[in-house]
């Protein structure tokens, strides 16, 4: 049994996990749960069930494997003798499972304890690093075994070659002289897919001559759409792997989505638009600072980000070895072959090679230098209190 985000159009790590499957142990019966609104995406070879039918309450009381990004919704029991391979969709950056918050506040006893029941159904739970396998450990505490093999999606990015950067270039319909610079913003609770205080279309029209931006928005906002915007802008929310969009773009642009620490992987130039950091850290709570430990350039205001894209600051060599430093603490695991390593040891039963992190309780040399930070490593501290600036101002109209 594949699904992703939620019962979504296959993608992420249970695809790439399920196209190694396909491969290595093609004997094997593979059915995705896809919810209805995204049956017009899904290939023709793919055996599907749609949720809450017959079919779909059989799948989960009879498959043996599972492989989900996302904690099981659903009540039936597990049987025994099912394996449930805890894929993930993202480095942890905000707090996670346990540990999460809301404006200072944890979430009920009640809550925490649904949560933790159906994160008891893991088998095997996948890390990129020590940093993340310490975070899933605290966050969902139930036991299961770590895979330190990276994320299966990133295998692409790490065997990528020339020909396949052009070719998803070519794709969009990039000229070889055209900059693309990737906008990857991530979710908030108040706001829709359109930020209220970042003027996109004002930003793109802005742009550099020859400067292309790409708009891909989280995949809460699928019921959503922005408003116009500009020509030199390809919405690529749909439609599009986000491999893809990492190998074709120049540049990413976001803020504290899981997206940079996957497109560390090729190398490129970030952009951190932490408009609203402080406020974001207090409502939703962060393992660490991403300010100061940033792959990249660091912009509060919109203006500022425009100049940096116009003066090519974010470019500068020392950045370079910003970037190094992030991969080596937070892909610490991404080797090019994680889809392999799972399909092998868990649906096959081979005993592949993979490396353990730590067992003595220390921190590993390449997480080191991380530091939670003071104002969310306690929400439960009654003195905690949010330092939330002004509104910056938006970007000339």
């Amino acid at each position: 049994m594949y699904t992703c985000v939620w019962h979504r159009s296959p993608r992420g790590n249970p695809l790439a996990i399920y196209r190694k499957q396909q491969e290595l142990a093609p004997h094997m019966r593979a059915v995705w749960i896809v919810r209805k609104q995204d049956l017009a995406d899904l290939p023709p070879e793919i055996e599907y069930v749609t949720p809450r039918t017959i079919a779909y309450l059989r799948l989960i009381a009879t498959a043996k494997y599972f492989v989900d990004d996302a904690n099981p919704h659903w009540s039936v029991p597990q049987r025994d003798g099912q394996i449930y391979v805890e894929t993930h969709h993202g480095t942890a950056l905000k707090y996670m499972g346990a540990d999460r918050h809301y404006s200072g506040k944890r979430p009920s006893d009640s809550t925490i304890v649904t949560m933790h029941r159906r994160a008891q159904r893991w088998t095997y739970s996948l890390t990129t690093s020590p940093f993340l396998t310490e975070v899933w450990r605290r966050a969902y505490n139930n036991g299961c075994a770590q895979l330190p093999t990276g994320s299966p999606r990133n295998d692409r990015l790490v065997n990528a070659t020339d020909e396949q950067r052009a070719a998803a270039r070519a794709r969009l319909g990039l000229h070889d002289d055209e900059n693309a610079l990737l906008y990857m913003p991530t979710w908030r609770v108040r706001r829709g897919a359109k930020e209220a205080d970042f003027d996109v279309t004002a930003f793109a029209e802005r742009l550099p001559a020859k400067t292309r931006l790409l708009i891909r928005d989280h995949y809460y906002h699928d019921k959503t759409s922005r408003n116009m915007v500009p020509d030199t802008v390809i919405d690529v929310s749909r439609g599009w792997e986000v491999e893809d969009l990492y190998l074709a773009s120049d540049a990413l642009i976001t803020d504290y989505s899981s997206a940079m620490f996957d497109y560390a992987l090729v190398d490129k130039p970030m952009l951190l638009f932490c408009f609203d950091w402080d406020r974001y850290r207090f409502e939703r709570g962060t393992y660490f600072d991403i300010t100061v430990d940033a792959p990249g350039e660091v912009t509060f205001y919109a203006a500022a980000l425009l100049d940096a894209v116009r003066t090519g600051s974010y470019l500068a060599p020392h950045y370079a070895e910003q970037r190094d430093s992030f991969r080596r603490r937070f892909c610490t695991y991404e080797r090019g072959n994680a889809a392999e390593l799972v399909v092998r040891k868990v649906f096959l039963g081979e005993d592949v090679v993979t490396e353990e992190p730590p067992s003595d309780g220390s921190i590993p040399a390449s997480v080191r230098g991380w530091t939670p930070h003071p104002h969310v490593s306690h929400p439960e501290d009654p003195a905690l209190e949010p330092r939330l600036p002004p509104a910056p101002p938006t970007l000339l109209h």
